[in-house]
């Protein structure tokens, strides 16, 4: 076949295809035969007309459309096969020259985004130093001790920090809601778990008490029968229970199973390095998302809409499952913050863009830079998980499962980032 390639801008390119006429002459008869064997014509069983009596029945456009969707397939796998082009979306299909003795087809395709990138070494930014006060200790050990605490009944009031055990049931004007009752519920007061107010009313219940905490619930808060209303619930008491923490001792220390830890100043010492990492993390990521902004200004990309569409739609699926999980769809979503369709679908695009520039940046990176992952690289890695959780490889492995990709995937940005961290200041 013969094919004419233009490049166009936004990473498409235009391939113009002169179809093979044996090719296009097949189509057309398979295309005819098969709408001929649905012709009815007196005196003839379907299909065993005189072809001269059938081609009368039969819409020659019909025929024309038939085939083309017939030799599009073809054409396609032509153009993959004989020229240097790495298609990343559907192509689409138009008809520029149409007869029973030609065809010529217009393909074009959304080849791979692209970077011109600038300057990427060499830039001073300042780079933080994680900081860790006693105080920071203090409150990780804090954590930790509350992490392994044991609540006992109490026999006088609630008080912030207690768990109440309670039945309640919620009503607007005198009528019950959907969502507004619950046995048996299990609540620490100062949680915020629960609509503000309705936490501070229990403090002072004891067992058995029966009381009626008044609220109301904010705008935009969920469906319109209970968005920015006035609410009574009806709350019995069960149980009241107060946490108690562990004592700091060498038992439970060693309760921890924490590796290289047997006394107190080994467990400070552990805390401090595990929250300078924590730190040093946030740190590093900040530092690294203000590099690749300051990259992307002088570098240059050519991304085609398709792509960045189906980024946002992912971004958008991502969203409302994350929604679903908390029980929200995405219109009481958008009211709850505010925005329009519209708002939110600019807002997807923007991160799309952003998101998808930052990866082709790293990319390039990589690719100018030569950094690649070895096996031992990534069987070090999956070492350290399987030491941490104390699986065996086979396990762990298991357990990563086809999510290996996005494994080793995240550990080669990893190491692209390594190198950005180490050749900016």
């Amino acid at each position: 076949m013969e094919r004419k390639i233009n490049k166009l801008a936004n990473c498409h390119v235009e391939v113009v295809v002169n179809v093979d006429k044996d090719l296009w002459k097949k189509a057309q008869e398979k295309a005819f035969n098969n709408l001929a064997k649905n012709v009815s014509i007196p005196g003839f069983r379907p299909g065993k007309a005189p072809m001269h009596l059938i081609k009368g029945h039969v819409d020659q456009s019909r025929v024309f459309n038939d085939a083309v969707n017939g030799v599009l397939n073809p054409v396609y796998e032509d153009i993959l096969k004989n020229e240097d082009i790495q298609p990343v979306a559907r192509p689409t299909f138009d008809v520029t020259k149409l007869s029973e003795d030609e065809l010529e087809l217009k393909v074009v395709l959304v080849t791979r985004p692209e970077v011109n990138i600038g300057q990427y070494t060499g830039y001073t930014l300042g780079k933080e130093d994680p900081e860790v006060t006693e105080e920071d200790i203090n409150k990780a050990i804090d954590e930790l001790r509350s992490q392994n605490s044991t609540f006992i009944v109490k026999d006088d009031k609630a008080e912030m920090g207690d768990i109440v055990v309670i039945d309640f049931e919620g009503t607007i004007n005198g009528v019950a809601f959907d969502g507004g009752k619950a046995s048996n519920h299990e609540l620490e007061l100062g949680s915020k778990s629960f609509i503000p107010g309705f936490e501070e009313q229990l403090v002072g219940v004891s067992l058995g008490d029966e009381v009626d905490v008044k609220v109301k619930f904010p705008e935009n808060y969920g469906s319109d029968e209970i968005s920015g209303k006035d609410a009574v619930f009806h709350v019995v008491v069960h149980e009241v229970k107060r946490r108690v923490l562990p004592q700091l001792d060498d038992e439970f220390i060693k309760d921890l199973n924490l590796a290289n830890v047997g006394n107190i100043d080994q467990l400070r010492e552990n805390r401090r390095k595990q929250l300078v990492n924590t730190k040093m993390n946030t740190v590093r990521t900040n530092y690294i998302n203000k590099l690749l902004e300051e990259i992307k200004k002088v570098s240059t990309f050519d991304i085609a809409s398709e792509i960045l569409d189906e980024e946002k739609v992912s971004r958008q699926k991502n969203l409302e499952d994350r929604l679903m999980k908390s029980g929200l769809g995405l219109d009481q979503y958008l009211e709850l913050v505010k925005k329009s369709k519209e708002d939110l679908d600019a807002e997807l695009l923007a991160e799309a863009k952003k998101g998808l520039e930052s990866y082709l940046v790293m990319d390039k990176i990589a690719e100018k830079e030569n950094i690649s992952l070895t096996e031992e690289e990534v069987e070090f890695e999956l070492a350290k998980l399987a030491d941490q959780y104390q699986m065996t490889m086979d396990q762990i492995k298991s357990a990563i499962g086809q999510n290996m990709n996005g494994f080793t995937q995240n550990l080669l940005m990893q190491k692209i980032e390594s190198f950005l961290f180490d050749n900016n200041n």
